[in-house]
């Protein structure tokens, strides 16, 4: 009797752990190394500066579920295109493929603002869900550019077309609107709002080099019968900074905002939106690995090392008239030496 209730425990057990099992979710929904080749999931390499392959139009099956609606759209005469030049490098964080960019445009601008729609879109009081994505971004460099003049850099995704007048979602500095520090910004039907990313302080300076963006949906549909009973029926939109772990639980938001009609909707996401009309000496933005999936670990998968990153573009440090003074002493210096001790060898031969 006692070894039958024992086997009836085991087996209750088992059970309840494989129910545990079933129920947790936790999928990677879409991975997008920007990948250059002749496969259903790559790019064809292209550059927006001569219009050809550029982003617009190219379509690859992007897996492991069928989670876009059709190939990407390109806003206007805003190209961009994917570089087979190495991906951006992220510590201990896995990349392939290529990576998107604007060039320097007639020698003086460079522009660029693409979209991809999501089947179905996301949001709008629909089905409860919550949902993430990750992506790495480099901002870009002013460089020797009007500061008055230099214009936007963003990550931005839209409800029902792309462009101004359709931004749901907003990360961006914007020196043609005054908005130095980057910002996290909101819209939808029922207003907008915005909050500075960690508190203030991330100028595009501030922001140079690789980040890594963690963004986490919460799409929570409305109590029908009191909908603004409790803040538990918000929108939410979470942004995580440069995590360095797949332990959503280590960090703290940077930015974070409620949406309290749950009207966020979201039908296209972008690349890097780059707008600057101040001359040639700034370095574009990049944009690389997108992934959505169900829980924090989906889109963080660290603990592997990715190919050497991407280079060009770095800003390099020239050195003062002291400074080369000093270089050219140092040397002579050495070129003397060099010669004075060629001298002594022959002098032992």
């Amino acid at each position: 009797m006692l070894r039958q209730s024992w086997c009836q425990m085991v087996a209750g057990a088992a059970l309840l752990a494989s129910f545990q099992v079933s129920t947790a979710v936790a999928a990677l929904l879409a991975y997008d190394p920007f990948g250059v080749g002749g496969g259903p999931a790559d790019y064809v390499a292209g550059s927006d500066a001569t219009g050809v392959n550029v982003l617009a139009g190219q379509n690859p099956a992007i897996g492991p579920t069928a989670f876009y609606a059709g190939g990407w759209i390109q806003s206007g005469g805003d190209a961009q295109a994917v570089r087979d030049v190495g991906s951006l490098a992220y510590p201990n964080f896995p990349n392939a493929g290529g990576l998107v960019t604007d060039a320097v445009q007639f020698n003086c601008c460079s522009f660029g603002r693409s979209g991809r729609e999501i089947a179905g879109g996301l949001g709008f009081g629909r089905d409860r869900r919550t949902i993430y994505q990750s992506f790495l971004i480099d901002f870009g460099t002013q460089g020797t550019d009007d500061p008055t003049q230099f214009g936007k850099r963003a990550y931005e995704m839209w409800n029902g077309g792309i462009g101004d007048s359709f931004l749901a979602v907003d990360l961006f500095v914007n020196s043609f609107s005054g908005v130095t520090d980057l910002t996290l910004q909101v819209t939808t039907p029922s207003g907008t709002q915005s909050q500075l990313v960690n508190g203030g302080g991330l100028t595009l300076d501030a922001l140079a080099g690789t980040h890594l963006f963690v963004f986490r949906f919460d799409f929570t549909p409305m109590d029908s019968v009191n909908p603004l009973a409790t803040t538990a029926d918000d929108d939410r939109l979470l942004v995580y900074l440069d995590p360095t772990t797949s332990v959503e639980s280590d960090y703290t938001p940077a930015a974070q905002i409620a949406i309290n009609n749950s009207d966020l909707f979201i039908t296209h996401h972008g690349a890097i939106t780059n707008f600057t009309f101040s001359g040639g000496g700034h370095c574009p933005g990049k944009f690389d690995e997108v992934r959505w999936g169900d829980i924090f670990a989906d889109v963080t998968p660290f603990g592997q090392n990715g190919n050497a990153g991407f280079t060009d573009c770095k800003v390099v440090d020239v050195p003062e008239p002291a400074s080369l003074g000093l270089l050219a002493a140092g040397l002579f210096g050495l070129i003397l030496g060099r010669r004075r001790a060629t001298r002594c060898l022959g002098c032992r031969g």
